[in-house]
């Protein structure tokens, strides 16, 4: 059987790969795990295997079904995901998907709704969803990407077939941005090791600079952070919540780097992500105590869980960034 095209998790293909040759597709499926880390890539080559009209080996790449999909234009497939990097996902945005799936299918024997950043999805949103979760038509799918199972409704998961990624180890994703992306064998080392085992962002850090110098630029925005009086700090705040986007993404790399640290403090240096910052991260330790640093990290993960939800984005990064610690040697 020709390969999925997807690095690691060969776990989930194969078991996907048997539910659409049995045809035993679960109506609801719930494909969690961090940003990055495979949900798209999986749930797209499981679409194309649900879709395509080859008599086995599915997905063909070259069957009509398979064309219309790789070009957008399948009738019986439909895409939802929030309108912006911070949007909310909206009622307005489910209410398509009964109607969609009301429908027979035009061309295929089953019809699917992929519906991406679910944790994202608004109360009335999700429960509108719901509604469609509790009375699937027999040729019905829908696929939920999400992050993590926790921030949803018990009530969505509970009615969906999960299927949990887990960050790949950093040989294989060096591994596979040698052989498959043709990066220098260093270079796919290092980037493989900051990607926190995320083959979509080593992907994109190799292929597209800004994505490794913006690490890098949040890296050093949060050191000069920890240099900073309490006035200018929440003169850096203003300027963070601001921004339309890209918080999300600051808050993550602001984890990995305290992560770290508390690798440092528990002398477990081999695993460092950052090690090109060794200097700084011993820096902070050397100013810290465990106990502080798994408060940062909390209060990360709370503004995480707090941006998610909606919440006054300068509140949100004026309180995180209070209660980081003054090192002025950092």
């Amino acid at each position: 059987m020709k390969p999925w095209p997807v690095v690691g998790h060969q776990w989930a293909v194969q078991g996907l790969r048997q539910a659409v040759v049995r045809d035993e597709i679960p109506h609801a499926l719930l494909i969690t795990g961090p940003a990055s880390v495979g949900k798209h890539t999986l749930a797209h080559q499981l679409v194309a295997a649900m879709l395509c009209q080859a008599d086995n080996d599915k997905p063909c790449g070259t069957c009509l079904a398979c064309r219309k999909l790789r070009s957008g234009n399948h009738p019986d497939y439909l895409v939802v995901e929030p309108e912006g990097a911070t949007a909310r996902l909206k009622i307005d945005q489910i209410r398509p998907v009964e109607r969609f799936l009301a429908l027979t299918p035009k061309e295929a024997t089953r019809k699917v709704v992929l519906i991406s950043d679910f944790e994202r999805a608004t109360i009335g949103a999700a429960n509108a969803l719901l509604k469609t979760l509790e009375e699937p038509p027999s040729y019905a799918h829908l696929i939920l990407l999400a992050t993590d199972a926790d921030l949803l409704l018990s009530t969505i998961v509970s009615r969906s077939q999960q299927i949990v990624l887990r960050p790949l180890p950093s040989r294989l994703v060096a591994e596979a941005l040698v052989s498959e992306w043709l990066v220098e064998p260093g270079l796919a080392e290092r980037l493989a090791r900051i990607s926190g085992g995320r083959m979509g962002w080593a992907v994109r850090a190799a292929t597209h600079a800004e994505t490794y110098e913006r690490m890098q630029s949040t890296l050093e925005l949060l050191v000069a952070i920890l240099g900073q009086d309490l006035p200018t700090r929440f003169e850096t705040a203003k300027a963070l919540a601001s921004k339309s986007d890209g918080l999300a993404e600051t808050l993550e790399t602001w984890l990995t780097f305290w992560r770290d640290v508390l690798l440092l403090h528990s002398h477990n240096d081999a695993a460092l992500m950052h090690v090109e910052h060794r200097r700084t991260l011993e820096a902070v330790v050397g100013a810290t105590d465990v106990r502080r640093t798994v408060q940062v990290l909390s209060a990360l993960e709370h503004a995480q869980l707090a941006l998610l939800s909606n919440a006054n984005r300068q509140l949100l990064v004026e309180g995180l960034l209070l209660d980081m610690p003054e090192i002025a040697a950092a």
